[in-house]
C-alpha cells in the first residue's frame, strides 16, 4: 500500500523527498549539587543548502526555594556551511508561557535579537564582530563550537567576544586549555581534553571535550552545575 502511495504522489507530480537522519546525536544529564534535575538531547543535520543544523530538547526541575518548577525548551543553531558562524539561533519555551521565545539572526556586520516575554516584545542590534560565537547560559551543546574557534596551535588563553541571546548583547569569554587526561567512568576510562571558560566577570568553570572535540562534561563550581555525557553516568 505504501508503495502504491509513492507511486501515485509521483505521478501526481508531488516531489518525494527522503528525510535524512542526524549525522551526530547526543544526551546529557544536568546535575546540581549532585542530584540530577535534568537533561539534554542535541541533533545534528544538513540542510539543503548545506548549513550545519544543530536543534536541542531540554528539560530541568529548578528549585527556588520555594517549590520547584519545570523548565523546558527547545533549540535551533544555524551555521554557515562549513564554517563557525552563525546564521540563526532560536530558543522557544515549551513550558510555562509557550509565547516566550528569543531569536538571534546574523546579517552581514549585523547581529539582531528579538526577545518576546508574556507577549512583550523588545529587540536588540549589535555590531558581528569576526570569530563571534552565540554561548548560552542553559544551553549545553554550545561548547563544541569552542573547540572549532579555539587556536591549538596557538594555544593559552584566547578570548572571544559571545554574544548572550537574553541580554542582547555580547561579552568577553576566555578559554584556557589544561592539560589533556584520561576521565575514569564505570566501564573503563576515556581521552579528554581539558579546558577552563570564564564568562569575564559573571562566572567560570571547566569542561572537557572528547577528541572530536564533542562536549563531555561541563563544571561549574560557583553554580554547583555539572552536565555530563550519559553514556559516562552509572545507571542507578
Amino acid at each position: 500500500m505504501a508503495i502504491l502511495l509513492i507511486w501515485w504522489l509521483m505521478l501526481a507530480g508531488f516531489p518525494i523527498q527522503a528525510e535524512q537522519p542526524p549525522s551526530y546525536t547526543q544526551t546529557y544529564l544536568i546535575f546540581i549539587r549532585g542530584a540530577q534535575v535534568g537533561a539534554e538531547t542535541v541533533w545534528e543535520r544538513t540542510d539543503k543548502d548545506g548549513n550545519r543544523v544543530v536543534e536541542s530538547k531540554d528539560e530541568m526541575f529548578v528549585t527556588d526555594g520555594l517549590g520547584t518548577k519545570r523548565m523546558a525548551f527547545e533549540t535551533t543553531m544555524v551555521f554557515v556551511k562549513n564554517t563557525t558562524v552563525p546564521m540563526r539561533y532560536l530558543y522557544r519555551y515549551t513550558s510555562g508561557d509557550a509565547k516566550d521565545y528569543c531569536e538571534v539572526t546574523v546579517k552581514g556586520a549585523k547581529i539582531t535579537r528579538v526577545l518576546s516575554r508574556a507577549g512583550n516584545v523588545s529587540e536588540a542590534t549589535a555590531d558581528f564582530l569576526p570569530g563571534m560565537v552565540i554561548l548560552d547560559f542553559n544551553v549545553f551543546y554550545q561548547y563544541d563550537v569552542l573547540s572549532r574557534v579555539y587556536d591549538f596551535k596557538k594555544g593559552g588563553r584566547q578570548v572571544f567576544s559571545d554574544f548572550i541571546p537574553v541580554i542582547g548583547n555580547d561579552l568577553q569569554l576566555a578559554v584556557t586549555r589544561l592539560e589533556d587526561s584520561q576521565l575514569a567512568y564505570a566501564k573503563g576510562s576515556i581521552p579528554v581534553r581539558n579546558f577552563k571558560i570564564e564568562f569575564i566577570g559573571v562566572r567560570a568553570g571547566n569542561y572537557s571535550t572528547d577528541e572530536n572535540g564533542r562536549l563531555v562534561r561541563l563544571i561549574m563550581r560557583e553554580q554547583d552545575l555539572e552536565v555530563v555525557r550519559k553514556d559516562l553516568v552509572p545507571d542507578k
